[in-house]
């Protein structure tokens, strides 16, 4: 087969450089400019030290003795040798600064590669998150959380936070209940006595599909919950469950030193929601708007501590919750109407900023002491004495430091947190 010359040419020619990539650099023009830089540095030191000799005249011998002749040669060959391994140099520059590109390019390479395995493996955990069996979402649950774990950045971590508070916030049918519960609420009202055995398996499979979307919601609590136990790469991020509905779940033990966790508007109907022995000492946590509806919350042994503020008049949409930043536990304009709400043993700092702005108070137990004992210490939080001076009787029990009169239901006026929120 005959090859034409143009079709050598092209072929012969350097492959072109990938976008973003530097093209090949050739050597000679490197060396040979080199070389004359290391020629014209020689030429002036020679010239200074003339200079500053005066110019000496040179006596030019009649004849060049052998001897002489010996020393040109050596310096000529020293001038040579002096040359190649200012080329040497110049070659083992552009080879390290090619290996330093080629390892820049290695890692682009790996970091693609990593989150093209992440999208894959994120692409199929939240596929099965989908599934109609529960077992199938339960092993979703867990490769999600294993799979932030693993993620090369927070922005892809945040990702999978995100879908699984999701979860959480989705709408779902609550518990089915008796005829006799009939008014407590808008569950599906079951009979107590069902008619035929086709009504009954429909009873038992809602109450099936009840409990096991329930164990899924509360495996994503538990998940989220054992990742905030200590300083992890969870810390930082944002947790968002507004609007959820809570029958039950786990976030004890945790320690929020960063990030932001929301329930505003969530509903605490049934089951008890534990926060025991949690400490936030960084983040914020926010029940504006919340509602209080039913079974237990509870926040025993809570530390509520300092942390940065945000100053006044930063930017924001809500001016409302403008004036709110920096606090760290908000439920401002929350509604406790019917659960049991324990605040016993927990601390109140000054510094915190806790507070209950426009809270209300109608029915229900809200708990800052037990009997006189395990009380609520620290700085009333904001607003919480106001709204309690509204609050249905035998709500709210305070603390007898928190009072005036020394009655644990008095609301009291003590002074507020120093430098609170505005309104």
């Amino acid at each position: 087969m005959r090859v034409s010359p143009r079709a050598s040419t092209r072929a012969a020619r350097p492959r072109p450089s990938a976008p973003g990539e530097e093209p090949p650099p050739r050597l000679w023009p490197h060396i040979l400019g080199a070389w004359v830089a290391t020629v014209g540095g020689v030429a002036l030191i020679g010239a200074g030290v003339l200079w500053f000799l005066g110019f000496p005249e040179i006596d030019r011998p009649a004849r060049i003795p052998a001897s002489a002749l010996d020393a040109v040669a050596t310096r000529a060959f020293a001038v040579v040798a002096g040359l190649s391994g200012i080329a040497l140099l110049v070659i083992a520059y552009h080879r390290q600064r090619n290996n330093n590109q080629a390892n820049l390019r290695a890692r682009k390479a790996a970091e693609r590669e990593d989150v093209k395995l992440f999208n894959d493996r994120f692409t199929a955990a939240y596929t099965e998150l989908g599934g109609e069996h529960a077992a199938v979402r339960l092993g979703a649950v867990h490769a999600l959380a294993h799979l932030a774990d693993d993620a090369p950045n927070q922005e892809l971590r945040q990702t999978c936070i995100d879908v699984l508070c999701a979860y959480v916030r989705m709408p779902y049918e609550p518990e089915p209940v008796p005829a006799s519960a009939l008014g407590q609420g808008s569950a599906p009202v079951l009979s107590p006595e069902p008619a035929d055995g086709r009504q009954a398996e429909e009873e038992h499979a809602r109450r099936l599909e009840y409990a096991s979307f329930r164990e899924v919601r509360h495996s994503i609590l538990r998940v989220i919950s054992s990742r905030l136990r200590e300083d992890g790469p969870w810390q930082g991020h944002s947790f968002d469950f507004t609007g959820a509905v809570f029958d039950g779940g786990h976030f004890r033990g945790m320690h929020l030193s960063s990030g932001y966790m929301n329930f505003n508007s969530a509903r605490f109907n049934s089951g008890e929601v534990d926060f025991r022995y949690s400490r936030f000492d960084g983040a914020t946590v926010s029940f504006r708007h919340a509602r209080f509806n039913g079974g237990t919350v509870n926040f025993r042994h809570v530390r509520f501590t300092a942390g940065a503020r945000v100053p006044a008049g930063s930017p924001g949409d809500d001016p409302e919750a403008l004036r709110l930043q920096g606090t760290h536990v908000d439920f401002a304009v929350a509604r406790f109407g019917g659960s049991q709400v324990l605040f016993h043993d927990c601390r109140f700092l000054e510094e915190a900023g806790a507070s209950f702005r426009v809270a209300e108070f109608t029915s229900g137990s809200v708990e800052f002491t037990r009997g006189g004992g395990e009380e609520a210490s620290g700085t009333p939080p904001f607003g919480l004495l106001e709204a309690v001076a509204k609050a249905a009787p035998g709500v709210v029990a305070l603390p007898r430091a928190w009072s005036t009169d020394g009655s644990p239901y008095s609301a009291g006026s003590t002074p507020v947190p120093e430098d609170p929120p505005a309104g």
